[in-house]
């Protein structure tokens, strides 16, 4: 092969970068590799950070309603919180149970009220002495 401008002949051709720019692409990739490790490593617990309080039922014509205060405690603002009843009957067998997504976001320390309506209970869910147990059974945050 012969150099374009002084026609020299060239007999070793090296097109590698050197050991000094490898040093320069490690931090680069890592850069890179930084939201992946954030969407994995750290993200939290919605079972943890959110927790729910003053429940109240109540019927209203050919249904139930749930009443009810979500507390965010953690350090994540969550967004579509699923929120789960089930009824268990005096002797704590399991009767039935019903699901609710919370449209709003739940920021960090914020509090937020929800209502669940159960729609054609069933009678022994309607019975004074069914005992309802909530929770939060799922949610999504961003780690961004």
């Amino acid at each position: 092969m012969k150099c374009s401008n002084c026609g020299a002949e060239m007999s070793n051709l090296s097109l590698s970068w050197g050991k000094k720019y490898l040093w320069l692409m490690i931090p680069v990739m890592l850069i890179g590799f930084l939201p992946l490790l954030k969407l994995t490593l750290f993200k939290g617990d919605v079972t943890k950070d959110l927790s729910i309080s003053d429940i109240r039922q109540r019927p209203v014509g050919n249904s139930v309603e749930v009443l009810g205060l979500i507390t965010n405690n953690g350090s994540h603002t969550w967004s579509g919180v699923t929120i789960e009843a089930e009824f268990f009957d005096a002797n704590g067998t399991f009767i039935d149970e019903a699901e609710e997504y919370v449209r709003s976001d739940v920021a960090k320390g914020a509090k937020e009220h929800f209502k669940m309506t159960v729609k054609n209970p069933s009678a022994a869910v309607s019975d004074p002495s069914t005992k309802m147990v909530l929770k939060v059974s799922g949610g999504h945050t961003m780690p961004f």
